[in-house]
């Protein structure tokens, strides 16, 4: 082959590896973009769940201080 090097089925092989590339790479970004937005969704749920943990705690708090508030002003047991 004459050609000066330039083999036209090595170029339309380098044509076909950049179209597999390029593809991949549109594939990636929207891979990319799905992780993203669900990076976002979990980061609102987590901040949501902190909150709630906050809440049930400062419950648990006062049911706590109401328990023991009672159990202390009880008269002490005639068993006893």
């Amino acid at each position: 082959m004459a050609n000066n090097g330039h083999d036209p089925g090595r170029l339309d092989r380098l044509e076909g590896l950049v179209e597999v590339l390029f593809n991949r790479h549109l594939e990636f970004e929207e891979e990319h973009k799905r992780l993203l937005i669900a990076q976002v969704v979990l980061t609102d749920r987590i901040d949501r769940l902190a909150e709630l943990q906050t809440e049930t705690a400062e419950r648990l708090r006062v049911l706590v201080a109401i328990v023991d508030e009672v159990i202390r002003k009880r008269p002490p047991s005639a068993s006893a």
